[in-house]
């Protein structure tokens, strides 16, 4: 899980790395989910919560703090509970990890300029 804070490296092995994590990590894992689920991009999320992609992009990667404000607002845009947001589980890790290795198999592949 390469770019958030206190990275997760390989597989997740049980339930005190998915206890180790950050609140940070939490979010931006919820967030990651929240995307998939619904197509959505960062540009998208930012403009439903008028905030900044750059912001968004930052919180989605687990390097920004959020305001609780914010994430009332996030509950209600995109009407999910804090605890969506927050729970995460060692499926969302293993899809998280899928993801990366399609991303970097796509890169090797691509024909460099």
């Amino acid at each position: 899980m390469s770019g958030l804070k206190g990275q997760i490296s390989g597989e997740p092995g049980n339930v005190t790395e998915l206890e180790s994590l950050s609140f940070q990590q939490r979010l931006a894992i919820g967030l990651w989910r929240l995307k998939s689920e619904r197509g959505l991009t960062n540009k998208d999320l930012a403009e439903q919560l008028g905030v900044s992609e750059a912001y968004m992009s930052q919180v989605t990667r687990g390097m920004r703090d959020v305001k609780l404000t914010t994430l009332d607002k996030m509950t209600h845009v995109w009407n999910v509970t804090i605890e969506d947001l927050f729970t995460v589980a060692e499926d969302d890790l293993l899809r998280i990890e899928a993801s990366k290795t399609r991303r970097r198999k796509k890169k090797i592949s691509a024909p460099s300029s």
